[in-house]
């Protein structure tokens, strides 16, 4: 088995196909790392995932994960829960750019999961929401607004006296928006939630380390021993220290892998902010371009109005035997 570095993972990703041969083969040679290099394989494959937009290139990928996660149940349980950390990201991306087909596949891997215990259930009712839109909502983050922008007429009183109604895939893409900004915002919402206690601020158990004798962490320092007494007690200091560390340690890299997602997510909330931004200056100006049409109307009906006869004028008390003009003849433009 070859050695492990971050270049090296990200060629092999690159170079993934989606065959069982393929995913396979790059499966066994991560699961060999995924002891030493855990950290460092999470990161590169959520990069990979978000660097793509293409459903055939995504769905590689993460069967690539759904064979790991499997697979290292047994083989190393804690890379499997490590996996769930960048999951939800991945997903959240997966589900912005996969069409309704490759959705499903997503969608009958967690339900395997689910069928083998993989995760808990909460943990996997969370990445089903981010596959699976909700019942049709009146309200969007971000809606999709080139069609109308394009073809106001369809949706105007003026122009076509229809009323606003929505086309199926309009409804379907307003859904999927909402979802997503939805599972985004609650994503970050509880690691900002995770993080307000971060192990990093922990004073008790710093102070706690900080009072061990710097001899236990500084070699240098043992030439001051000089009986095997000496040695004995700073045996036991080492003896208790090393748990508090090590746990503490877990801690700080549970944290600094909890910053890094909330980066990944805090770059997508802007993204999604800056594109309904810009979807919402689209809508501005068709509002505007409506009412200007709706202005335009008015005067002309304003006129059109003044130009009527009077019949008091013409006929005076006299019953009018003179036939009104039609409704075309009235609306035709006097210009």
């Amino acid at each position: 088995m070859s050695g492990f570095s971050e270049k090296l993972m990200r060629d092999r990703l690159q170079k993934l196909s989606n065959t069982a041969h393929s995913i396979q083969t790059l499966s066994a040679w991560l699961l060999h790392h995924a002891k030493k290099h855990a950290d460092c394989i999470l990161d590169c494959w959520l990069k990979e995932v978000r660097n793509n937009s293409e459903n055939e290139r995504l769905i590689s990928l993460i069967n690539l994960a759904n064979d790991v996660i499997q697979n290292s149940r047994k083989k190393v349980p804690s890379f499997m829960a490590a996996f769930f950390e960048v999951l939800q990201p991945a997903f959240v991306h997966a589900s912005e750019c996969l069409d309704e087909s490759h959705r499903k596949m997503v969608a009958r891997i967690v339900a395997v999961w689910r069928e083998r215990q993989i995760y808990s259930a909460k943990n996997l009712d969370d990445l089903s929401k981010c596959l699976t839109a909700d019942e049709p909502s009146t309200f969007s983050v971000s809606p999709n607004l080139n069609s109308e922008t394009e073809s106001p007429s369809k949706s105007s009183p003026v122009d076509g006296g229809q009323s606003p109604v929505a086309s199926e895939e309009d409804t379907k893409k307003i859904k999927e928006e909402f979802h997503a900004f939805s599972t985004l915002s609650s994503n970050m919402i509880a690691l900002l939630r995770k993080l307000e206690d971060p192990a990093s601020t922990d004073v008790k158990i710093r102070q706690l380390i900080a009072a061990y004798p710097e001899s236990i962490a500084n070699p240098t320092l043992l030439k001051q021993f000089k009986s095997a007494d000496e040695f004995g007690e700073l045996s036991k200091k080492i003896a208790e220290a090393m748990p508090v560390v090590d746990v503490y340690c877990g801690r700080l890299r549970e944290e600094l892998k909890d910053r890094q997602n909330f980066q990944f997510l805090l770059e997508d909330y802007i993204k999604a902010l800056n594109e309904a931004n810009e979807r919402n200056k689209q809508l501005v100006v068709s509002v505007k371009r409506r009412i200007g049409r709706l202005d335009e109307e008015k005067q002309e009906l304003a006129r059109h109005i003044e130009s009527l006869p009077d019949l008091t004028e013409m006929f005076g008390s006299e019953p009018a035997t003179t036939n009104l003009p039609s409704l075309g003849e009235l609306f035709t433009s006097t210009s």
